[in-house]
């Protein structure tokens, strides 16, 4: 009797710890999550868990299907009521944006995970944190791998002993660059160019036209669609991009937004710096 009550209570316990086990599993795959970083949003449907995304921010333009996806505001004002409408077991955020409402959304019981790159591995390896979170493991780890050789390969490519002035503008008005702290500076000096903020000490620092005139870059990168505007400044005539025509406007989600897609601007960099086909 006493080996038949053991053998019960074994089996008693070995079924608790299977539900519980399921349930572990459960939590840690949501299935409805709202985004409110449009990076975030594109690493979701490139770690193939897309479906279950049921909310995202107006600025979530990548890949065309988060469109279809129920708007919850953009990356700095939410409508709380639509959010929690929806229902999510998981919400992703970036400690930089909307961090005014974070606090508030734990304090409703929502999970909210934030993920915040700085640096090129730093984005790699949030592949893999995004997988876990989400229950994508694997896929996440073969989209950190992949990437990884991809960089490797875009390196390679690089003129060895190459080097040319860069000034990235990120905003005109008030005048706006890439700095240290940027995956974007970095991306710079990975493509074998030479950030000419690169003193100043901030990730995304204003600089002065007299800087960017004093420092004549070789090549100068902008990235708010402003090319007619930029290519008629009276004072940057002179600077050697222009002499060379080698000022260039290109699609800012490839250079600011932490995803896969990092490397295709790199890609670009590359060829725009030193005409690498690629």
């Amino acid at each position: 009797m006493k080996k038949k009550a053991r053998l019960t209570l074994s089996l008693a316990l070995l079924v608790l710890f299977a539900v519980g086990s399921a349930a572990l599993v459960h939590a840690a795959a949501p299935e409805r999550i709202v985004s409110l970083v449009p990076s975030l949003t594109e690493n979701l449907f490139a770690l193939g868990v897309g479906d279950k995304v049921v909310g995202v921010t107006s600025w979530c333009t990548y890949p065309p299907e988060a469109q279809e996806r129920t708007v919850v505001g953009d990356a700095f004002n939410l409508n709380i009521e639509v959010l929690l409408s929806l229902e999510p077991d998981l919400v992703l955020a970036d400690s930089t944006l909307v961090s005014s409402h974070i606090d508030n959304l734990r304090a409703l019981g929502i999970e909210v995970v934030t993920i915040s790159p700085t640096t090129v591995e730093e984005v790699i390896e949030s592949m893999v944190t995004l997988g876990a979170v989400v229950g994508a493991e694997q896929a996440g780890q073969e989209l950190a791998d992949q990437m990884r050789e991809r960089l490797a390969q875009l390196t390679s490519m690089v003129p060895a002993g190459s080097s040319k002035r860069v000034f990235v503008e990120i905003w005109h008005e008030p005048l706006s660059t890439v700095g240290p702290g940027s995956y974007l500076h970095e991306l710079i000096n990975l493509a074998g160019g030479e950030n000419i903020a690169a003193d100043t000490g901030q990730a995304w620092p204003q600089f002065s036209e007299e800087q960017v005139i004093a420092r004549d870059p070789e090549v100068v990168i902008l990235t708010n669609f402003n090319l007619n505007e930029a290519l008629q400044r009276p004072a940057w005539q002179g600077l050697a991009a222009y002499r060379e025509g080698a000022v260039y406007e290109v699609n800012p989600d490839l250079y600011v937004r932490p995803t896969p897609r990092l490397l295709d601007g790199l890609a670009e960099l590359i060829h725009l710096l030193h005409g690498v086909e690629i």
